[in-house]
């Protein structure tokens, strides 16, 4: 019983390995996503645009760690609705076309860097001006 256990498991973990491998190859591109938030024909693609952006805005928070991951996005309070910043994000999106083949996930962390900046941070667009420029 106890064999039958452990090779089960271990069939299970070899699973989750190979199917995680073909999940990042398929993540949402940013012209994906950006076409889905800019369907009008119904609530549900906002509803999907929403519930993606927050999904996204939310690891981000919970993965900062103030030595080893400083904050590099700061939403400013009261902070915006969603919709009003998934739309800000579509036009950024068509501003920054160079996107458009990169995963929607890593190009919305970038558009609410930009967006929403952490002037203290070592990795706040400000600095990293000076930075380049200096």
């Amino acid at each position: 019983m106890k064999k039958n256990s452990i090779v089960l498991a271990t069939l299970l973990m070899c699973s989750g390995f190979a199917t995680a491998e073909t999940d990042i190859s398929m993540a949402i591109s940013t012209q994906e996503l950006a076409g889905v938030c800019g369907d009008q024909s119904s609530p549900q693609p906002q509803i999907y645009c929403d519930v993606y952006g927050q999904g996204v805005y939310d690891g981000y928070l919970v993965t900062r760690h103030p030595k080893q991951a400083p904050n590099f996005i700061c939403v400013v309070q009261p902070a915006p609705a969603r919709r009003e910043v998934m739309n800000q994000f579509i036009d950024w999106v068509k501003r920054n076309p160079i996107y458009n083949t990169a995963p929607a996930a890593d190009t919305l962390l970038r558009f609410l860097a930009v967006q929403f900046p952490c002037d203290s941070s070592e990795l706040s667009p400000a600095k990293a001006l000076k930075k380049i420029t200096n």
